[in-house]
């Protein structure tokens, strides 16, 4: 699969099988990350892998969005929850000066998508999280006071395979009677423009 293929095939996956995620798989996708383009290469983001089958109710409580929506509704079912996380965090020393926030969190975008692109050339699903109490988190993985948690992702392997649909009339993603997620993107024609608007 190459590049192009990969991005083409991605969908976020809010369903898992129950099955765990292998360290060895967990470790390449922060190896992709550590190689992503960083603002000035400072490098302030951090990451923490998680697969401990003890570990992972306690992070899936403290997630929010999609990722917890009802099984009727495209979200998973207790045996679906994900199997692992990735947590990436930003190091508030390296990163400096707070006005500097806005490139860090371009840094832990880029690196996330390395993470999401890696998992999937694996087998594995993701799905990014933006909404989780940030405060239990650090709590639970004993995350010091000098890192914030930019991102979450969901891990493992898929147990659903989302579609991406040509968008007609909403942006609004929706689960049919079959149970299949369908993820509405707007056509290339639709937001290129070519030497100038």
């Amino acid at each position: 699969m190459n590049v192009y293929e990969a991005i083409t095939k991605r969908r976020s996956i809010r369903r898992f099988k129950d099955k765990a995620v292998p360290i060895e798989a967990l470790e390449k996708c922060i190896d992709a990350a550590r190689l992503a383009p960083s603002g000035r290469n400072q490098q302030v983001c951090k990451y923490i892998v998680v697969n401990d089958a003890k570990v992972l109710p306690g992070v899936f409580e403290n997630i929010g969005g999609s990722a917890k929506l009802p099984p009727d509704k495209g979200g998973p079912r207790p045996e679906q929850s994900p199997k692992a996380y990735t947590i990436v965090l930003i190091n508030k020393k390296l990163e400096g000066d707070a006005n500097r926030r806005r490139i860090t969190l371009y840094d832990a975008g880029m690196a996330a998508e390395n993470i999401i692109l890696t998992a999937l050339e694996q087998g594995l699903g993701c799905c990014p999280i933006l909404m989780f109490n940030e405060g239990d988190l650090k709590l639970i993985l004993e995350i010091p006071d000098d890192y914030d948690i930019a991102l979450v992702i969901a891990m493992g392997y898929p147990d659903e395979s989302p579609t991406a649909d040509v968008f007609k009339d909403s942006t609004n993603i929706y689960v049919d009677e079959k149970n299949l997620r369908h993820v509405p993107k707007r056509k290339l024609a639709d937001i290129i423009h070519r030497n100038g608007f």
